[in-house]
């Protein structure tokens, strides 16, 4: 998760787009129990328990309990609780933490005759064997402030390689989910395959000194105050920003985005599974992911979905087959390699 998003001033906006009915499987009341599902706090937690979960529970009579906290939160929550008795019935995280917990057992397939909505969802957004599916995605591109940067920054090349943006430049620190996206990302540029991140790092240490921060909410504010004027920036804060004021720009690099994702993940040893595959099909309906567009600014993965007319033609907003355009990491891989991979990032780069 981008960590300033759970910060982010809930949009009124949002109210807008539920205005719809939302259409969900059927979970007899009479079997309805109580689910818990992972919340971070802030603008998420207003969102959910104001917009989502109210409908939710109507529909089906059950209780929906979140369990709060950001995305690497949820590790030590599971594996305390275990695999037959987990804390979280539905967990929603990002794909570099969903993966460890999956590799250790903790998830089940969600099948497409408890959630229909599943067949509407983007490839991209799907896993083998239904094993979890994306509900929402942020892709990372290239901002950059565009009273400052006269010429486009239209790829990952120009990021690296032109002169004039020398000592503008804005990095993550791979400690950050995005900073490790970014060098995963440039192994495959300058590397021809994320294995390859020693080319990530000698070509990003070319940069320096540049400015290294380990949060997103930092590197806006630094982009506000013109201390960075280019930076990888996911579109959401970047429509954000440009609502409020900013000169702000974004560009979508042809060699490929990465994206903050919000992966929904059903507990193997729930105690209510129909109930929670139901919440899941529920974030994939159009009309929720027409509020969390219109609320949060993220791309939805439900095709169908309905984009609000005052983003439709909004080129950041991406949905489709431009959702394509993100890669997809072999975290297994890179997950056993994180702790060499910070290391060497501690001796190279600061």
């Amino acid at each position: 998760m981008p960590s300033n998003l759970s910060r982010r001033r809930f949009l009124p906006t949002v109210a807008a787009a539920g205005a719809a009915g939302i259409a969900m499987p059927h979970v007899a009341r009479a079997q309805a129990k109580t689910i818990t599902v992972s919340c971070y706090g802030g603008a998420y937690e207003k969102f959910f328990r104001e917009q989502l979960i109210p409908p939710f529970q109507k529909q089906t009579g059950a209780t929906v309990k979140l369990a709060l906290g950001v995305a690497k939160d949820n590790i030590p929550l599971m594996r305390a609780s275990g695999v037959d008795n987990p804390a979280l019935d539905v967990c929603m995280t990002n794909e570099v933490i969903a993966e460890i917990l999956r590799t250790e057992g903790f998830f089940t397939p969600i099948p497409e005759d408890k959630v229909p909505n599943l067949k509407d969802v983007t490839p991209v957004a799907r896993y083998p064997d239904n094993i979890a599916v994306t509900g929402m995605f942020q892709p990372v591109g290239i901002a950059y402030r565009t009273d400052l940067v006269k010429k486009p920054v239209d790829s990952w090349h120009d990021f690296f390689e032109r002169p004039d943006l020398k000592s503008k430049l804005g990095v993550y620190n791979i400690t950050n989910s995005l900073g490790f996206m970014f060098v995963l990302l440039m192994a495959r540029v300058y590397g021809g395959s994320e294995a390859n991140y020693e080319a990530a790092f000698n070509q990003i240490a070319k940069l320096k000194p540049f400015n290294q921060v380990d949060f997103s909410g930092t590197m806006e504010i630094q982009l506000s105050r013109g201390e960075v004027e280019v930076a990888p920036l996911d579109f959401a804060a970047v429509i954000r920003l440009s609502k409020g004021g900013m000169d702000i720009g974004a560009k979508i690099p042809p060699e490929g985005l990465v994206a903050f994702d919000q992966v929904f993940n059903v507990s193997k040893g729930s105690k209510s599974k129909d109930l929670a595959f139901a919440w899941v099909d529920y974030i994939l309906s159009p009309p929720v992911q027409q509020k969390l567009v219109a609320g949060f600014y993220v791309s939805p993965t439900n095709m169908k979905t309905v984009i609000p007319p005052d983003l439709a033609s909004n080129p950041l907003l991406l949905t489709g087959d431009k959702l394509g355009a993100i890669v997809r990491h072999d975290w297994a891989t890179a997950n056993r390699k994180r702790d060499q991979m910070v290391d060497q990032w501690n001796r190279m780069m600061t």
